[in-house]
């Protein structure tokens, strides 16, 4: 029957999660993160953004800024696989331009009419200046109730990531060319490793 079926396949997922925690909040930083250039690169520019026909944005000096890696895909399947229904998105970004990258969310695509600004949880995009990173994560736990081990970050700058893993909470993972889908399913496989940076070996 239906029903059964239906039980079935709430079991089968159930396991899974059993075998396999997921992240309760995947944190993303923004400039050279998710999108190029930085906000800051566009000073003499900036807002308003323009949407263009291939996905990217246009500052008012037509300064294209597009998404990098799989941001968008990743975006996507954050908001609409119901696996992650229960997981939140939320923003840790230091950017010097707060209110160009909230213009930037509420316009960037990311498919099937979804905007960033509709996969970001609102009260926890956290865009500010800050002496380091893991500010926004205890500000994104107090305002979730998530704790910081459930956590996932993904940053492009080290300072950022040694920052974040010096809290022996969150995963994180180094995004030096923005979150590809590769980085991205490493670090949902390796979840949770708090204190670890997941990714290529930086050089710095």
């Amino acid at each position: 029957s239906l029903l059964q079926e239906l039980q079935s396949v709430r079991i089968l997922s159930f396991t899974e999660m059993a075998d396999k925690p997921l992240p309760k909040a995947l944190v993303f930083d923004l400039d050279g993160c998710c999108w190029d250039p930085e906000m800051y690169q566009l000073w003499g520019g900036g807002a308003p953004f323009k949407e263009n026909k291939d996905g990217t944005l246009s500052d008012k000096k037509g300064t294209k800024v597009h998404l990098l890696g799989d941001v968008k895909n990743i975006l996507h399947e954050l908001k609409t696989d119901p696996k992650w229904a229960g997981s939140i998105v939320a923003v840790a970004s230091t950017c010097d331009e707060p209110r160009w990258a909230k213009e930037c969310i509420r316009k960037f695509s990311v498919g099937d009419g979804l905007k960033m600004f509709d996969v970001f949880q609102e009260d926890c995009t956290e865009i500010y200046k800050a002496n380091g990173k893991d500010t926004h994560m205890r500000e994104i736990a107090k305002k979730s109730g998530i704790d910081l081990t459930d956590m996932i970050f993904f940053d492009n700058q080290t300072n950022n990531t040694s920052c974040v893993a010096g809290m022996k909470g969150p995963t994180v993972v180094y995004t030096p060319e923005g979150v590809t889908r590769a980085l991205f399913e490493e670090g949902i496989s390796k979840f949770p490793v708090p204190g670890q940076v997941i990714g290529p070996q930086s050089r710095w």
